[in-house]
């Protein structure tokens, strides 16, 4: 082989073997889909584009906190994964309500004013109104005692879908004055009914012959990260604090996560992780991040029919552009089918576009309360700034 040839080749495997192969989409280009801003009275802001898409339904996509002196990137995008579910007798095919079924498109259902009190509507591209979003007051921000209190808001985007089955999803997301944010999940709708179904596995609803069944659903939420001003360079933390032997004191441990990795949530340790960037960092000279705070730790060790990704609690993965959704993806090129899947390769993410998968459960039990309509049960976790600014300035 000739030197020039040598020289191309070894250029040609530098291109295709870069970080730059994977980079995400370039997070302040133009939305495709709903510009939307927030603005509190206290001068914090959010920016967005909200999309629509055929299976996730309704993704939040360069998202921005800005305050009274600054305009940061949180997200490049985010949006539900996944949502597996299995009945409790366990006879039937998982069904997939995002990969299969699709949460958007005719899924989605026309919201009117009463669905969106004191809010305002958004169309899709048919001119149905399907987006809904309001501000609304939250609880105190702080207190103390008589010298000091603040009550505090948030701004909430909201879609609702209509499943295949009898199931009805509510996506909600709340961004918060104080930088928090909140995704969550509302299940409704009516409960289905199974003729003599086995005992131990539901509750009659109507009469002896009509059974609910018990039902478990995994949530796969995919939250891609970018804070600051360069996408390519965020840092996971492993927060974690362990009771000493004689639980009378508590130590605090952080480690820096180097390759792609999963983890389980252990209910003798408090653990969170955190997103921070390479460089940026606040007026005290720290870093700025954003903290995972799980919920409803009590579901997350279920796993119907041992399927790989429900072995684990959370997944923090090297961007690619075809690794889209929690479980049922399509395995193309480079890509696995499942969050589990995408941690094989251990790709080094310290300093890189970092995607992290979070899986949540919920588990439904009927209650004769419930029929014929199923009451709004939520699921949802918060993302939590820290060291976002050297002050609270609110």
């Amino acid at each position: 082989m000739s030197l020039l040839n040598k020289k191309l080749l070894t250029a040609l495997l530098m291109f295709c073997c870069s970080n730059h192969l994977y980079a995400a989409p370039n997070p302040v280009s133009a939305c495709n889909g709903t510009s939307l801003e927030a603005r509190f009275d206290s001068g914090v802001a959010w920016s967005m584009c909200v999309s629509l898409e055929q299976n996730a339904g309704l993704v939040i996509q360069q998202l921005k906190l800005t305050s009274l002196n600054f305009e940061r990137r949180v997200l490049g995008q985010a949006s539900l994964a996944q949502l597996e579910t299995v009945f409790d007798d366990n006879k039937g095919s998982p069904s997939f309500a995002v990969t299969r079924d699709g949460l958007g498109a005719d899924k989605l259902v026309t919201l009117t004013s009463n669905d969106c009190p004191n809010g305002k509507l958004y169309p899709d591209p048919t001119g149905r109104n399907v987006v809904c979003t309001r501000y609304q007051a939250d609880e105190l921000l702080y207190k103390y005692a008589y010298q000091a209190y603040r009550q505090t808001s948030y701004f909430e985007v909201f879609s609702i879908s209509q499943g295949t089955s009898l199931q009805t999803y509510t996506q909600r997301w709340r961004f918060y004055e104080n930088g928090v944010i909140e995704p969550a999940l509302g299940f409704s709708g009516k409960l289905p009914r199974f003729a003599n179904a086995e005992l131990g596995f539901g509750r009659a609803v109507k009469d002896n012959n009509q059974w609910a069944l018990g039902f478990s659903s995994y949530l796969g939420w995919r939250l891609d990260f970018d804070l600051g001003k360069d996408p390519n360079n965020d840092i996971v933390e492993e927060i974690t604090s362990t009771a000493s032997p004689s639980r009378r004191q508590k130590y605090l441990n952080t480690e820096v996560l180097q390759q792609e990795t999963a983890r389980n949530l252990n209910p003798e340790l408090k653990t969170s992780w955190r997103i921070k960037d390479g460089d940026e960092t606040n007026s005290d000279g720290r870093t700025i991040s954003y903290e995972i705070f799980p919920s409803n730790y009590y579901q997350s060790v279920g796993n119907f029919r041992g399927r790989p990704w429900l072995s684990k609690d959370i997944y923090f993965t090297h961007y690619q552009t075809c690794e889209q959704y929690a479980s049922d993806n399509k395995p193309t090129g480079a890509c696995a089918r499942n969050a589990l899947q995408y941690t094989e390769n251990k790709e080094i993410i310290e300093k890189s576009d970092l995607v992290v998968w979070y899986k949540q459960n919920y588990h439904y039990l009927p209650r004769s309360d419930d029929s014929d309509y199923m009451s709004t049960d939520w699921v949802s976790f918060q993302l939590v700034p820290r060291d976002w600014t050297a002050t609270n300035p609110l």
